[in-house]
């Protein structure tokens, strides 16, 4: 075999097999459960129903846009989103790379240096939307939270606005154009640390169990199914 044969299989192999190792340790680390903080229990409490809803890239979290909720996120009615909407019923919550996120609508949207920049290494961002009734949505999982879990959840997102004089930081003319908006958000985002590791974050910091390490959709959905 020449030399240059020899490279050539080098060069095609090694992202491949990078690729394929990244894949296998992310479903290795859905697998394997993380500690998780002890959450007290909460008598007479209704239990709140969220729901996790995204692509075979991103998850995002939505929750029930019940009155407590709407003003509590108060400051989106100064934007276009649509907080008072009769039809609203949840805000769907995502953390992800600005470049790749912001310019990212669509799986055709995708440019490689977008793709680049967050993969390497990107500042982050927090995404919230619309939405309606996901009860009878096939692309969803519903997980079933106690009313103190339900609000260590929300202290988790709400810690992740970076604010200005505690006001979270809009970033105006960003959006994908259906009452969504985006803010500038705490942390950095590179493919260890995407945007499902985020959210299994979330869900250990409201005292679920989920795996060590899941930055793809199916390792957190495996370790959703396996421990919650």
């Amino acid at each position: 075999m020449s030399k240059f044969l020899r490279y050539l299989i080098y060069l095609i192999a090694a992202p491949v097999l990078t690729v394929a190792a990244y894949l296998f340790a992310a479903l290795i680390g859905g697998l394997i459960p993380a500690s998780v903080p002890t959450v007290q229990a909460d008598e007479g409490a209704e239990p709140v129903t969220i729901y996790l809803t995204g692509t075979l890239l991103h998850t995002d979290i939505a929750i029930p846009a019940t009155a407590d909720v709407r003003e509590r996120y108060s400051f989106l009615g100064e934007t276009a989103f649509p907080l008072d909407h009769p039809e609203l019923k949840y805000l769907v919550f995502g953390w992800g790379s600005k470049a790749f996120y912001t310019e990212t609508a669509d799986y055709s949207d995708i440019k490689f240096q977008t793709a680049w920049k967050a993969a390497t290494g990107d500042e982050a961002v927090l995404h919230i939307g619309p939405a309606g009734n996901l009860e009878t949505s096939e692309d969803v999982h519903a997980i079933t939270l106690t009313s103190a879990q339900f609000d260590r959840l929300l202290d988790f997102v709400d810690s992740y606005f970076e604010r200005t004089s505690g006001m979270p930081n809009l970033l105006v003319g960003e959006s994908f154009g259906f009452g969504d908006v985006f803010y500038r958000s705490r942390g950095n985002f590179n493919l260890l640390n995407p945007c499902n590791v985020w959210v299994s974050s979330a869900l250990r910091a409201a005292g679920l169990n989920s795996g060590i390490w899941t930055p793809t959709s199916y390792s957190l959905l495996i370790s959703q199914k396996l421990y919650n």
